[in-house]
């Protein structure tokens, strides 16, 4: 069926045509195989298809847009044709019945000077449960559903199954909705989450919110129980891995002190020659977990573990991920080892990836090595000591090496939340990278690249982790934007272009910076204007690693893409299948897996910062009317973000301070009526006015 042929029909029926007018003018009733064909044209944009069954053609007429709601009860919706424009307004009467997140076809409608669009009808529903808490109607006299997504306040809720669910105060429910008519929302209650008062519980809503699973099925856990078999009991697998086996190597893992899935651990060796062999030895979860079980089911739905504040969602049940899996001290494991030969100046001269058996001698710790790098204390074995001291040496000397190619290198802290036994937050405060953490990410970073050039090389289906260079443009604007700040890279046009020259630029912010936080915020800026790293199956280097070729080899208990990796490994490397129906179906899957686990991993990153955002709310909520010093992180067109010495942030909004404030877009500023400013950077003193933990929002304003 000719593309061309379906466009001209629905331009000479005014843009729109039901699926079975479509059929009877094309006479072609294979209405599956139509559909087919039309959700093909619609994934070019050219055409919407919606749920029920109207084609629209997209241009002058109707647009496609995902609209988003203001708590005040009108919308915003963007044209995906155009997606640099300015959104679109949407009044209330115009909604026609879609709310927050849902795809929409719509017009843009001219009234005099002003422009704004209608809703034509629903084209995908993406949202379809809430989560809210149980609350006491202002009288005391009803108990209502009051979401937790801001963008539906503006609704009244109608709960349809209250009689078959029992519901009390304080409690946090998911609910899925019905309809929506007149602003009232018809929902219905699924599941009662926990309770409002517990911070635990605040927690696993955030997670649902966000439809991060927060169980596994049954036939998953099923699946596990079957799998949990002793090393020990597999003499054969154990005999086939001897010849390449670890068992008489100092490996010793490295992780943070709360660490339970222990993905890698590592051995360095310094050679006669001053040469070093690095072995990174990473759990051999594809040896338990096969392709298109229960196991693999649901790990590749979850694509990744998600950490939030005290718990872990993990990508596999704990009898995996934390025992099985794990690379615990002491105990027999299967692992996949990459084994890297370095010579005297840091540089990779060979690799090899083979399967082994291991046995971690020492479970160490970031604090503890971080704490015998700056005083030479040591608790464990001596041998172990002289590990760490050649893994230390190999670390600087690869360092060198990828900052002189390009590698951009600066430190970025994060909040960390600190909480006691009932999960109730004591303290945030900033997660700060040591010499520890740099060296194991550095090692990482060498067997990915490693293993990912081992099958690059052998030009069959893979998975890559892929990172755009920056537009060119954005480029020069992130420059330009250093100026602002006093900031003179010292590069001309050209220069600027050249990635090299990150690094220089990022050592001349260090230089000509007095204030760390605003070093770090500066830092910050550039990665607005960096692609977002993603899977794919071809090929195109990682931009901020300066790597011609990069996977994820390291972290299969949290990571799918990992386990994905280990299987490739294993059939083309370890056991050499290149079957030519094998690689067509590797090369499918590998589309089809990096579309779910780019969507995973960008859902959890989500999920975490709303838990993190959650915690600093609860913490600065019995803070009212405290004053801090802070720093200005960002200043936008509604007020300014400050940022507190313990990385909590709080919004002085633009009505709170002085009045006819303009916003200057390109250099990012407010400009007062006497021509100062507040910018990024700027020290400020601040008060603590509200702290709301059902909106998860803290305000502040300024004083003097």
């Amino acid at each position: 069926m000719n593309k061309e042929i379906i466009l001209n029909i629905l331009k000479e029926n005014n843009d729109k045509l039901s699926i079975n007018t479509l059929a009877s003018k094309l006479r072609f009733f294979d209405l599956q195989e139509l559909e087919n064909i039309l959700k093909t044209i619609a994934e070019e944009n050219l055409i919407a298809f919606t749920i029920e069954k109207n084609i629209y053609l997209l241009g002058e007429n109707f647009k496609l847009g995902s609209l988003r709601m203001n708590p005040k009860g009108f919308g915003f919706v963007n044209d995906v044709q155009n997606p640099e424009e300015e959104a679109y307004f949407v009044p209330p009467i115009s909604l026609n019945g879609c709310f927050d997140s849902d795809e929409v076809i719509f017009k843009v409608l001219k009234e005099e000077e002003r422009t704004k669009a209608e809703i034509i009808e629903l084209n995908l529903r993406v949202k379809e449960f809430l989560i809210g808490e149980i609350v006491k109607s202002n009288d005391g006299r009803f108990l209502d559903f009051i979401p937790s997504d801001q963008a539906f306040t503006g609704f009244r809720t109608r709960i349809l199954n209250k009689k078959e669910f029992p519901i009390e105060e304080y409690q946090i429910v998911k609910a899925k909705i019905i309809s929506i008519k007149d602003r009232i929302m018809f929902v219905r209650l699924k599941k009662v989450i926990g309770d409002a008062r517990k911070a635990s519980d605040r927690i696993l809503s955030i997670a649902e919110e966000f439809e991060i699973r927060t169980e596994f099925e049954k036939t998953t856990l099923k699946e596990a129980e079957k799998v949990n078999i002793p090393v020990d009991k597999e003499i054969d697998e154990i005999s086939k891995r001897m010849k390449n086996s670890l068992l008489n190597k100092m490996v010793v893992t490295i992780d943070g002190i709360d660490s339970k899935d222990l993905d890698d651990a590592i051995c360095v060796e310094k050679l006669e020659n001053n040469q070093f062999k690095l072995y990174v030895a990473i759990a051999d979860v594809s040896h338990y977990v096969k392709p298109k079980t229960p196991l693999d089911n649901e790990a590749l739905t979850r694509g990744n573990s998600t950490y939030l504040a005290n718990r872990v969602l993990p990508m596999l049940p704990k009898i995996l991920s934390d025992d099985l899996c794990s690379l615990n001290p002491n105990t027999k494991k299967f692992a996949l080892a990459c084994e890297m030969h370095f010579d005297e100046n840091g540089r990779m001269l060979s690799k090899k990836v083979y399967e082994t058996v291991m046995i971690s001698k020492v479970r160490l710790n970031y604090n503890e090595v971080n704490k015998y790098i700056a005083n030479k204390t040591w608790n464990h074995c001596d041998e172990s000591r002289k590990m760490i001291d050649q893994a230390i040496e190999l670390f600087k000397l690869i360092e060198q090496v990828k900052i002189k190619r390009g590698t951009i290198t600066f430190d970025v802290r994060e909040p960390k939340v600190i909480m006691d036994e009932n999960s109730n937050v004591i303290e945030i405060k900033a997660r700060q990278t040591g010499e520890s953490e740099k060296m194991i990410e550095q090692f990482m970073v060498s067997a990915n690249e490693a293993v990912a050039e081992i099958v690059n090389q052998m030009e069959l289906p893979f998975i890559y982790r892929n990172h755009d260079k920056p537009d060119e443009e954005d480029l020069i604007t992130w420059y330009q934007s250093l100026k602002s700040f006093g900031i003179d890279p010292k590069l001309t046009p050209a220069e600027m272009l050249d990635p090299l020259n990150i690094n220089k630029t990022l050592k001349r912010i260090s230089e000509q910076t007095k204030d760390p936080i605003e070093e770090e915020l500066l830092n910050l800026s550039l990665l607005r204007y960096m692609a977002k790293a993603k899977y794919e199956l071809e090929n195109i280097g990682h931009f901020g690693l300066s790597s011609p070729c990069y996977t994820h080899f390291t972290s299969p208990i949290r990571r799918y893409s990992d386990l994905m990796v280990h299987r490739f490994l294993k059939q083309y490397v370890i056991n050499k299948n290149y079957d030519e129906k094998a690689l067509e179906i590797n090369e499918a899957f590998v589309k089809k897996a990096s579309v779910i686990i780019n969507e995973t991993e960008t859902t959890s990153v989500d999920c975490e910062r709303e838990v993190v955002k959650a915690c600093t709310v609860e913490f600065m909520s019995d803070k009212i009317g405290n004053i801090y010093e802070g720093t200005i992180s960002v200043a936008l067109k509604f007020g300014i973000f400050v940022q507190l010495n313990n990385m909590v942030e709080g919004l002085v909004h633009i009505s709170n301070l002085e009045p006819n404030i303009v916003y200057d877009e390109t250099n990012k500023i407010l400009i007062k009526h006497d021509n100062t400013f507040y910018r990024m950077g700027q020290k400020v003193k601040i008060k603590v006015i509200s702290a709301d933990i059902r909106k998860r929002k803290i305000d502040f304003i300024l004083v003097k």
